[in-house]
């Protein structure tokens, strides 16, 4: 079995600001790895560690993303793919989602593992449209998995949960990590993960045609950036203890 995790690098959700053009600066802004992708990576490691799976960590952004990825190998990753380049700046999720589809066509896997959201942009749009760009069956909103002869996954749909037998290939997208706890890295962890290659690919190695990536590729326009402030009504409290006389009270406030 072949999984692909998508992890992703977030600026600090407490430190970050927003352009007039209606971006995130994420310059000279700390990073960190999105929790949910991370999620999705932990639960990719239990397949590894139960069935044997082989899992491949893949990540789309600046280079300094590379710190992360030597994260996930440190946790158990088996390799790390990160597609870097200049072109792909400005990109919203359906450009997102076909420069990394464009990439993984090339690739054989089972299942591609993401996090529902991440907390930058808080979407929850790219698995999906990911999903239809290259054809696959969706599994969203993922809790947990089920390992026997088939793997099944629960999903969480408002106050409603079902449980569904997968087929692959497919897109998961996990909303909680998995019950077992992921072993934290060890030292010999931390040195292996250095000794792997890292692989680094640009535009042109991937494959995405110009007009389908970066700001060009993208089909999202801010329009404006507004404050919302919620004014605080007064609030008026009736004693109820004597329920004729709130009654007519709120009558005469209805009948203004």
């Amino acid at each position: 079995m072949r999984v692909i995790v998508l992890v992703k690098q977030v600026p600090d959700p407490n430190l970050v600001t927003i352009s007039e053009n209606g971006h995130l600066q994420r310059e000279n802004v700390p990073s960190m790895t999105d929790p949910f992708g991370m999620m999705a990576l932990q639960h990719a490691l239990r397949l590894k560690r139960e069935l044997g799976a082989h899992v491949t960590a893949v990540s789309m952004g600046p280079m300094h993303a590379e710190e992360m990825l030597r994260r996930c190998l440190e946790y158990g990753a088996d390799e790390a793919v990160l597609l870097s380049d200049k072109a792909f700046a400005g990109a919203d999720t359906l450009a997102t989602a076909r420069t990394l589809g464009c990439y993984l066509r090339s690739r054989k896997f089972d299942y591609i593992f993401c996090g529902m959201q991440a907390t930058d942009g808080d979407t929850a749009q790219l698995p999906p449209e990911l999903s239809a760009v290259m054809g696959l069956q969706i599994y969203s909103y993922v809790s947990k998995m089920e390992l026997s002869n088939t793997i099944r996954m629960t999903q969480i749909y408002e106050d409603k949960s079902y449980v569904v037998e997968t087929c692959t290939p497919a897109v998961v997208t996990f909303l909680r990590p998995p019950e077992e706890q992921i072993p934290l890295p060890s030292m010999t962890d931390f040195i292996e993960a250095r000794k792997k290659e890292l692989t680094v690919l640009n535009a042109w190695m991937v494959g995405v045609p110009p007009g389908s990536m970066g700001l060009k590729g993208s089909r999202t326009r801010v329009d404006r950036i507004t404050t919302v402030v919620k004014d605080r009504k007064a609030t008026e409290f009736i004693d109820g203890s004597d329920s004729k006389n709130a009654a007519s009270i709120i009558m005469s406030e209805v009948k203004g």
